[in-house]
């Protein structure tokens, strides 16, 4: 810190491993070298529960030694007087770390603005801070992130464990809530499944059985199961909408990976819940998005099916959906695709647009790699097939790659995870597709974001996923 003698002004990462920092930013050199993730330069406030119990305890140790004259002159040994009371001690405690939760969680460490809220994933965030108070359940979820999160940064094996008996309370407590019909169709609850979701997503179970992928799951399950027994009017507004909103592209990518059809794709679910807003250009980029999902299904009955004449009328109608959907990708980048596109250099901090920008098209481009991908594999050897100039798949797969160090900036804080999964697994599948002689620097930049530390959530994740290509294959 300027003007404070003997304060180092490394960063966190080079402090904790005792190690020169020549401090450059946002990420400096000596962790990059070391291939270990940069804390940056802003330095964590450690927060002290402070009881009257454990005030007493330790205050008691050292007032055995104290002589009675210091009593007899009217001095107090003890502190015991301004210890917060028990209550209000467990609520800073809890306040204090869910603060320092939000800084490791939001891009630059501040609330996002409105305009990040409603295009890049944010709208459920307003949920967490306005009903975790009212439901037990979200609360304990919230308190679970919030110290498992510290724990990981710190290395704090005692906050890690307490962050692991506060999920598991979690769980318990949705068993219970679950059985009240008023609490099992409530806005907080289904904001708790939610964030139960993410915590499986980051920080779940050994990636090599699959019990981090089969969690997430399990919650997208329960996520599904909430939504659909209450009606698409109840999501027209409130907490409520921005809930439904957001959790659309989560529930469809869950989905894609187990090629169901997924009821968000039905009619009155992609216009009711917007009666009384107006659609994003995300929310009309995920309308494209779930009709995959239906197409995916039926494109496994097709390849099952054993009549021939039957299989080829399911085959050219399926052509026919295919193009169409491409069509709707197509108008959506006319209509509505911002004007982003990869950056050589690094900004200083996440630039909003930016963020915004990053996470539209890295979802447009893997769309149109799924929907072009599966397109191509329903013509026969042999027939002409173009998809135009406007449906580069390798220059959008390139495009992605290039994507990731923003991605991966040390100011992006653990909000990357929501926007970084479904464009790296798509990348990831078709440069293997594509072999080794063809994409040569896109598989050496995937590669190189892939080992970033700053990736290691993400990559752990979708290892667990086990449909991704096996990621050997970039070593």
């Amino acid at each position: 810190m300027v003007g404070v003698p003997g304060r180092s002004k490394a960063c966190v990462t080079c402090l904790k491993r005792k190690k020169r920092c020549d401090l450059e930013k946002p990420s400096c050199g000596t962790c990059r070298k070391a291939r270990v993730e940069c804390g940056g330069y802003h330095r964590p406030r450690i927060f002290i529960n402070n009881t009257i119990e454990n005030q007493n305890q330790h205050l008691g140790r050292k007032d055995r030694g104290a002589s009675r004259s210091d009593t007899d002159r009217g001095y107090s040994t003890s502190r015991s007087d301004i210890a917060l009371i028990p209550t209000l001690a467990h609520s800073a405690y809890q306040t204090k770390y869910q603060e320092l939760w939000w800084r490791l969680y939001l891009p630059n460490g501040q609330a996002l603005s409105t305009e990040v809220t409603h295009m890049a994933l944010g709208g459920w965030l307003d949920a967490v801070h306005g009903l975790h108070t009212a439901e037990p359940v979200l609360k304990q979820a919230l308190m679970a992130m919030s110290l498992t999160a510290v724990g990981r940064q710190e290395n704090d094996r005692f906050l890690l464990e307490e962050g692991r008996k506060c999920y598991g309370s979690s769980l318990q407590g949705m068993t219970v809530a679950l059985k009240n019909p008023r609490r099992a169709t409530s806005d907080a609850l289904l904001t708790a499944v939610r964030l139960c979701s993410f915590y499986e997503s980051i920080f779940g179970g050994e990636s090599e059985s699959g019990v981090q992928a089969r969690s997430w799951q399990a919650h997208n399950a329960g996520d599904v199961a909430l939504i659909m027994a209450r009606s698409p009017y109840s999501f027209v507004s409130g907490y409520a909408h921005e809930l439904f909103a957001d959790g659309r592209s989560n529930l469809t990518m869950s989905h894609l990976r187990h090629r169901k059809r997924v009821f968000l794709a039905d009619l009155e679910w992609k216009t009711i819940p917007w009666l009384y807003h107006e659609k994003t250009p995300r929310d009309h980029l995920v309308d494209v998005l779930v009709d995959l999902t239906g197409l995916f299904e039926d494109l496994d009955l097709m390849k099952s099916c054993q009549d021939m004449y039957e299989k080829e009328i399911a085959r050219q109608n399926l052509i026919d959906r295919f193009l169409q959907l491409n069509q709707d990708l197509l108008t959506w980048q006319a209509l509505y695709a911002p004007d982003f596109q990869p950056r050589d250099e690094l900004p200083g901090s996440v630039p909003p647009q930016d963020l915004v920008g990053a996470h539209l098209m890295t979802t447009f481009w893997a769309t149109a790699i799924i929907s072009s991908g599966n397109l191509r594999g329903l013509w026969y050897p042999g027939e002409e097939f173009d998809l135009g100039p406007d449906l580069d798949l390798d220059l959008f797969c390139g495009n992605i790659v290039r994507t990731f160090p923003f991605f991966n900036h040390p100011s992006m804080g653990l909000f990357r995870a929501h926007i970084y999964t479904f464009p790296m697994t798509v990348a990831i599948h078709y440069i293997c597709a594509a072999g080794p002689s063809r994409l040569v620097e896109e598989r050496r930049l995937l590669a190189d974001c892939l080992y970033d530390p700053a990736c290691a959530g993400v990559r752990k994740f979708i290892t667990s996923l086990k449909d991704a290509a096996p990621l050997e294959f970039l070593n």
